[in-house]
């Protein structure tokens, strides 16, 4: 059946008959493309079904040029699988009129513009499949060559690498194409689609400037389709994404529309979204409101504006508080501002800009700019010396450019300075030039500073590098670079407020040349990590953005509200932010006062890390700040990007105030006071950590099992099963299987074998490790070989071969045996000592167990192996000790609930909670064990008492090593309730003297 632009093959069984009908619908498509010419084919959707279960495709040629097209030609992509026994009536209903009605005019959200022009529509598939085939016919050409380069520069910046790829070029100039369509259709209010002139003209721009916008779409990095040699596929994707946006009455816009079909394209498919967290509407808005209610008229930045949501709301924010009339448009054209660095967001924010100003545009009484602009706000064009009156320079490809001070006064008459100097160097492309020529000009066209000789000699600099791109074919796009990279220059000390998100991005991820700018702030303009450099890689960029966005944008007396990760609350790289011993460079003695603080962990959804909103003013304060206001927002919604009415029905704010803990050289903030004695354990340095037993698929290993049985002196040994499924990629295929002799046989527990008082089995492990006096030494190849350790010898030789292939020219930095006893992680253990504490080094809760360090049987079908001593592995800390009563009070301690809950402060955050422990529980002040004082020798009797308890409850338990370690964990919290209340207040009492 063929309905409209779909084609529907009916089959009985679905399922089983599923290929032959797509053959069906690839021949049925390809007889009706063999009789349209190229490049105006229909855009088919293809269907089949049985009557219950239906499947929709897009159908692509493989070349779109093609005269004639055959079925092998034709590729089908799956858009939606949908069966109807598992839809109710109205879901049924809305999928037919997706498909096949679609009458009615839609209220525009973030989900149902994803459903129609998202990664995984047929409006995507089709046009980037277009966009593809016409990107690969003109690529080559340095024209459009240039533009695909500086595109990928810029992302290099936001992604710390070279991600460029056509796809994601495709990708970006998609949605680009939809946002500069979407803009025209809500400013033009058009019932019908431009003709072929007028979308080539929409697309470059020059449509919105005899609208009166004069920067809304220039010669960016996506207006590539309007060229000429483009014309033939452009206009039927335009139309084409035209015939469905009509779907939407853009006029009842409430949200960001865009920003989750952003969110869906922007990002290369083998990034997760790194750097890239998107604010949902609510959020913003309340942060909005608040900074509108103490001020309507405060003017506002953006410094990372992403799709521009913080743009958004506060235009929509401001209309509601100042009225639809001209002067509210004048303001908001003055005082909401933004920038991003990446070229998508740019145009996207620009569209949503527009979108929010609605028609409060149409009072415009001449030309506007949407003050929104493609820049790095933190790296600045700086002079090319030390003074004032230096002209500022920077390079852009291969070309020096100077522009003086008082150019840059005001943005548009910068603006028009290179625009003009474009112009000229259009005109004059092939013939030669001077400045003479270029004064005439100037006057002739009536630019005000025509006659300042200084400013003349600038810009007649940019017409002359300009031309040479032109005459060289590099394109035009650097005139559009060139206006929008100086711009953060103009706003410097000139905002009320600055507000938004910005890059959450750990500095080990930036490009290694930008690297290198980042470093000298980060350490020595802004001293972020005074003595703790070591600690550099680890720092989120969006610490840097928030000092730096206030000391370059905040007047004095501004503020500053960002989203930030919830690690500012613990995390040591981010220690000088709560202390307030980091400097502001540019801001003569200033600095930030941390005024207020909302903690969002609680909220669901919202980001894929912990998150919380950060308030300062910029003014003259020192020390540190012991005291923030706050609120602890909770609450799980219905829809991510809710509105703020909707979310304010589904959260709870709670007011509270976070203090600030300094305990040693660690801080943090939290709710509670915590404790007044601030001195650190005396196990401080007594716990170390276990080895790093890595490639775990080299080491970890089980016994063979055989019916003949197992050789107990020289056991068949193959790696692991959970060993090969944990392996990173590069391991997976590293699969060992050989003989051993037993006394290279060890055991260990990983973290996740803990539970309080005990642990879950044990793990064997092969290692080149032998007993010498009171220390182990690691055996290379050779020297097992020569001691006529032979199975070890070849283990060992197999080991050094994966290690070399696959580390490759690493291998030569760092071989197996330094990666085994890193930090003499092995050798450093004693075998002689009896036994040891453990904990684990990261988790929901901390673990303790004592575990002794002596030979072990395993048996294996009836047959024992005498298993050689404990090795502690990396994933967990542990201290060796001869003292039974030590190790008791230690495990009582630690396994306490009081610590666990003073140590949840100091924890990073995951999706599933707090992490990282390591070594701050012995921040906390746990004092040496004093056999003479009583309260010590009553958690040594309860630790003693738990730790026989656990044995007992684990001979009890049936197949116990497959137990979930949390829900064992729980169990064995829950029978050992009445022995932890005890230990809690004897640790609260230890803990206060």
């Amino acid at each position: 059946n063929l309905f409209g632009n779909i084609l529907i093959e009916f089959e009985h069984a679905l399922p089983k008959n599923r290929s032959e009908a797509e053959e069906q619908l690839k021949r049925y498509t390809a007889i009706l493309w063999s009789k349209e010419p190229p490049f105006k084919r229909t855009p088919y959707i293809c269907i089949t079904a049985d009557g219950v279960r239906f499947v929709a495709y897009t159908p692509l040629p493989a070349n779109p040029e093609a005269q004639g097209i055959s079925s092998d030609d034709i590729t089908l992509v799956v858009l939606e699988e949908c069966d109807w026994k598992k839809l109710n009536a109205e879901e049924i209903f809305y999928w037919l009129d997706r498909y096949f009605l679609r009458k009615e005019i839609l209220h525009p959200t973030g989900e149902s513009i994803v459903k129609d022009f998202g990664l995984k529509s047929h409006a995507f598939q089709a046009a980037s499949h277009d966009l593809l085939s016409l990107w690969n016919t003109v690529k080559s050409e340095s024209s459009f060559a240039v533009v695909y380069e500086s595109w990928g520069s810029y992302l290099r910046i936001v992604y710390g690498s070279d991600i460029g790829e056509d796809a994601l070029f495709i990708r970006h100039t998609y949605l680009a194409t939809v946002a500069k369509l979407m803009a025209w259709m809500r400013i033009t209010d058009s019932k019908t689609a431009p003709e072929k002139e007028g979308i080539m003209n929409l697309l470059s721009g020059r449509l919105f400037k005899s609208q009166g916008i004069e920067n809304f779409i220039e010669e960016d990095f996506f207006s590539w389709p309007s060229r000429p040699q483009a014309e033939k596929i452009t206009v039927g994707i335009v139309r084409k994404l035209f015939s469905l946006l009509q779907n939407y009455n853009l006029r009842e816009l409430s949200e960001d529309v865009l920003k989750s079909l952003y969110q869906e394209l922007v990002d290369p498919e083998t990034r997760h979204d790194l750097g890239e967290f998107y604010t949902p509407d609510w959020l913003a808005h309340r942060m909005v409101r608040k900074i509108l209610d103490e001020n309507p008229s405060a003017s506002v930045f953006d410094p990372s504006c992403g799709s521009g949501t913080f743009l958004y709301l506060t235009i929509k924010e401001k209309r509601d508080r100042l009225g639809d009339v001209s002067s509210t448009l004048d303001h908001i054209l003055s005082s909401v501002y933004g920038a991003d660095i990446h070229p998508l967001a740019v145009i996207v924010a620009k569209t949503n800009y527009i979108l929010a100003l609605g028609d409060l545009i149409k009072k415009r009484r001449g030309r506007i700019f949407i003050p929104v602009y493609l820049a790095d706000t933190i790296r600045l064009p700086e002079r090319w010396a030390q003074d004032g009156k230096a002209d500022y320079f920077i390079s852009v490809n291969g070309r020096g450019f100077y522009v003086p001070d008082t150019l840059l006064h005001d943005p548009q008459l910068f603006d028009s300075a290179v625009e003009l100097a474009k112009d000229f160097a259009v005109s004059m492309k092939g013939k030669k030039i001077d400045a003479a020529q270029f004064t005439t000009f100037l006057r002739s066209q009536n630019y005000l500073l025509a006659e300042n000789e200084q400013i003349i000699k600038s810009v007649f600099g940019i017409a002359d590098a300009l031309k040479y791109f032109i005459e060289e074919n590099r394109d035009t796009i650097w005139a559009f670079i060139l206006k929008n990279i100086y711009k953060p220059l103009f706003f410097k000390q000139k905002f009320d407020w600055i507000l938004g998100n910005p890059p959450w991005i750990s500095y080990r991820y930036v490009d290694p040349e930008y690297q290198s700018f980042l470093k000298n702030h980060i350490v020595k303009e802004y001293q972020l990590l005074k003595s703790k450099a070591e600690l550099i890689t680890h720092l989120e960029i969006a610490v840097l953005f928030l000092l730096r966005a206030a000391d370059l944008y905040l007047k004095s007396g501004g503020r500053i509200a960002f989203v930030l990760p919830k690690s500012i609350f613990y995390a040591d790289q981010h220690d000088s932010i709560r202390r307030g011993t980091y400097k502001l460079k540019e801001s003569q003695g200033e600095n930030l006062l941390w005024s207020e603080v909302w903690d969002c962990e609680k909220v669901l959804p919202l980001f894929n890390v912990p998150s919380c909103v950060l308030f300062a003013e910029k003014k003259k304060t020192g020390g540190e700040i012991k005291l923030i206001p706050g609120e602890i927002l909770t609450g799980r919604l219905e829809r991510k990007n809710s509105s703020l009415e909707d979310a304010e029905k589904q959260l709870t704010g709670m007011q509270t105030e976070f203090h600030l803990h300094v305990r040693g050289k660690r801080s943090y903030w939290a709710e509670d006071k915590g404790l007044q004695n601030d001195t650190k354990s005396y196990y401080q340095d007594k716990f170390s950590q276990g080895a790093t037993l890595v490639p775990r698929s080299f080491w970890f290993v089980k016994v063979h099992e055989s019916p003949l049985g197992v050789n107990p002196i020289l056991p068949l040994v193959e790696t692991a099963d959970r060993a090969i499924k944990e392996a990173k990629k590069d391991y997976k295929n590293v699969y060992f299987k050989d003989m051993i002799e037993c006394q290279f046989l060890f055991y260990t527990l990983l973290s996740t074998d803990l539970i309080p008082f005990g642990c879950l089995g044990k793990r064997l492990v092969v290692l080149p490790v032998v007993a010498e006096s009171d220390q182990f030494t690691l055996l290379d190849e050779g020297t097992a070989r020569n001691r006529g350790y032979l199975s070890l010898a070849r283990w060992l030789e197999n080991a050094e071969k994966e290690w070399k292939q696959i580390r490759g020219l690493k291998a030569d930095n760092m071989n197996i045996y330094e990666r085994l006893d890193r930090y003499r992680g092995i050798t450093k253990q004693s075998p002689n000592i009896p036994m040891r504490i453990l904990y684990n080094t990261s988790g929901t809760y901390l673990t303790a167990a004592i575990v002794e360090n002596k030979s072990i049987e395993f048996e294996i079908d009836g047959q024992v192996i005498l298993i050689n001593n404990f090795i502690t592995d990396c994933k967990t800390y542990y201290h060796e000790t001869e003292n039974i009563f030590v190790a008791d009070f230690l495990a009582a301690f630690l396994n306490s609930p009081e610590i666990d809950k003073l140590i949840k402060p100091m924890q990073s955050r995951g999706l599933w909670g707090p992490r990282d422990i390591h070594k701050k529980v012995f921040d906390l002040p746990i004092p040496q064990f004093a056999p003479e004082d009583s309260a010590h020798r009553k958690l040594v009797e309860l630790g003693e008492k738990c730790r026989k308890k656990v044995q007992v409850w684990q001979k009890e338990q049936q197949n116990i090593t497959g137990t979930n370690i949390g829900a064992a964990r729980s169990k064995v919290r829950l029978f050992l309730k009445e022995e932890l209340n005890e230990i809690n207040q004897l640790v609260k009492q230890i803990l206060a003297n």
